[in-house]
């Protein structure tokens, strides 16, 4: 007698549809490449994550102790403040990473509305006398938002507000979430040094193609414009 676990005697399903006995050859290959993918898939969705969420708090707490070393070593100012800061940024990075450990699909977003997380970014990115970085938003139906949407905006925002400080030199940095029916508009504008377009053409980085994923994975509109000497604006249009 067969044993019932031999695979002559599996029932094996693939979407509806159920196979006795043996898989045939050319689906087992597609359960195979369907398995790579998915993991593939996961480690994209891993990294994105990580560069988005946990390296913004990095680079924030990089340039809040940047300014403080400046301060300490020159005449005057407060570098406390900018310590504080990085404190402030660093207790937010750990509880991001221990968000990801216990719940890879927790955003911080859940736990407060996007308007208010966006603040709070704005907020831990301002260095005063050096970067400031201001939110502004009105009649926003957020409610009608999804989780997913409201954290891929977030994270959106997180990289064009990293980018902007790391690679532009900006002294303003302007966040705005507006509603324009059906659309909801998410900018993020600098006035730092810009784009050449020469680099633009070639400038296609693992932060920008992320954001670009965002978008398309929202059914969104990316646009960004810019301009050498003229800042640059990373522009968001999502249907909800």
């Amino acid at each position: 007698m067969t044993s019932p676990s031999s695979l002559e005697n599996k029932k094996l399903s693939f979407g509806k549809f159920y196979f006795i006995g043996a898989m045939p050859e050319e689906i087992q290959v597609d359960f195979a490449l369907a398995n790579r993918w998915t993991v593939q898939e996961e480690l994209n969705r891993l990294a994105g994550e990580i560069h988005d969420g946990l390296a913004q708090h990095l680079s924030a707490i990089c340039l809040q102790l940047a300014v403080a070393k400046e301060l300490i070593s020159s005449t005057g100012g407060n570098p406390l403040g900018n310590i504080q800061q990085a404190i402030e940024s660093a207790k937010l990075g750990l509880a991001e990473t221990r968000r990801c450990v216990h719940n890879l699909h927790r955003s911080v977003v859940d736990e407060s509305g996007l308007r208010e997380t966006l603040q709070g970014l704005a907020e831990r990115w301002t260095v005063p006398g050096r970067l400031r970085c201001d939110f502004r938003s009105a009649n926003v139906p957020e409610d009608r938002l999804s989780d997913a949407s409201r954290h891929q905006l977030l994270r959106i925002a997180q990289e064009a507000i990293q980018n902007a400080a790391r690679h532009a030199n900006p002294t303003l940095i302007a966040i705005t979430l507006r509603w324009r029916a059906p659309n909801l508009i998410l900018k993020v504008t600098d006035d730092g040094t810009g784009i050449p377009a020469l680099r633009l053409k070639n400038c296609e980085g693992f932060g920008l193609q992320n954001m670009r994923q965002r978008v398309q994975d929202m059914g969104g509109k990316f646009e960004m414009q810019t301009a050498t000497g003229r800042g640059t604006s990373i522009i968001v249009t999502v249907p909800i």
